[in-house]
């Protein structure tokens, strides 16, 4: 169903403009012709997966922890999104075999001419930090070498203003692709290859994101957004925010608390675009705010939860809330005004508070 995987992206696209302030994507390079493997760092769910999607024009396979595939209705509608499982140690050390049938089975996409779309540090973690990267890209780009497949590794930075709130701003960054070295002649090259591949990666994610070290990660998190600047384009934000760290020291640390939070601009009460844009999506936000409350437990899913229901609960509010409008005006073109300046407000309103 290619018709309707590409509907759901274009689609994707038009909540991503209106979920972030400022969605910019940065390309150090073009993306290469030929086989692709897309390496992202991970921090925000799955949303870092659409974010990803829809910053290319190709259409990558993503792989995903295999625990979500449990249930045969999962498998269907997560393979016809273009998944597949990947085992990691915790999902129990036999599952670890069929890591092996996953890597053929990327061989195989990647040998009909698809791309590829991996999380390497294993996991999402709910911060400005880069973990170890897991070996699973760097084997999958080794078999299919094996294989006279040729396939580059182009790693993609996000860096996200804030990874909960919506109408922030996200930066996607696709950097300098990297070719896998000589096929290697020994199991001692492999590995050394591997650890190559892993180390160039890494060096690459880590320059186009905000690393902090996890030591005294509270502290210095909460240091630099006291100090940060503002600035319009992302990429001088990104450099700005990475020279601003490194200017950090946590010798003497005194801070421990974990509370990471930005002053709210009071203002904007005063403003009554921003007013018309409160009350016109109190019932959706309602609805939102009592879910992720009641059924959502990990805070890490908060941002992309926000995003998926969102994108399915705002446009059927829209076209209710008109509905009711139509009803008491029985006017067809203020029904429509009605319904255009909903989104309009949405976007108004985010634009004049974040001044």
């Amino acid at each position: 169903m290619p018709g309707l995987y590409s509907f759901l992206k274009s689609y994707c696209r038009i909540a991503l403009w209106f979920y972030f302030r400022k969605w910019q994507v940065h390309r150090h390079e073009p993306t290469p012709d030929g086989l692709v493997i897309f390496v992202a760092n991970h921090q925000n769910a799955f949303l870092d997966a659409v974010l990803v999607g829809c910053s290319t024009s190709r259409q990558p396979w993503f792989l995903a922890r295999a625990n979500v595939f449990q249930k045969p209705w999962a498998r269907v509608v997560l393979t016809w999104l273009k998944m597949r499982p990947v085992f990691r140690f915790r999902d129990g050390f036999s599952t670890l075999r069929k890591n092996d049938e996953m890597i053929e089975g990327c061989v195989d996409l990647l040998r009909q001419g698809e791309s590829i779309l991996i999380f390497a540090e294993g996991n999402h973690d709910h911060r400005w930090h880069l973990r170890p990267l897991q070996k699973g890209f760097a084997r999958i780009a080794q078999a299919a070498s094996k294989k006279n497949i040729a396939v580059k590794i182009v790693p993609v930075g996000l860096q996200y203003d804030s990874l909960s709130q919506a109408g922030s701003r996200v930066l996607v960054s696709f950097g300098k692709s990297i070719s896998l070295t000589e096929n290697p002649s020994s199991q001692k090259d492999e590995k050394e290859q591997i650890d190559l591949l892993l180390a160039q990666t890494s060096a690459s994610l880590q320059s186009m994101m905000l690393h902090i070290e996890g030591t005294h990660y509270a502290h210095d998190a909460h240091l630099f957004l006291q100090n940060r600047k503002l600035k319009t384009d992302l990429v001088e934000q990104l450099q700005a925010d990475q020279q601003l760290i490194s200017t950090l020291t946590s010798e003497n640390q005194t801070d421990n608390s974990t509370s990471i939070t930005a002053t709210p601009n009071n203002l904007r009460w005063l403003n009554p675009i921003f007013l018309y844009y409160v009350v016109n999506h109190a019932l959706p936000r309602a609805v939102l705010q009592w879910i992720l409350k009641n059924k959502v437990k990990d805070e890490q899913f908060i941002g992309s939860l926000k995003f998926a229901i969102g994108m399915l609960l705002v446009p059927l509010f829209y076209l209710l809330q008109t509905g009711v409008i139509y009803s008491l005006s029985h006017s067809a073109a203020t029904a429509l005004a009605y319904l255009v300046s909903l989104p309009a407000s949405l976007l108004l309103a985010r634009s004049t508070a974040a001044r």
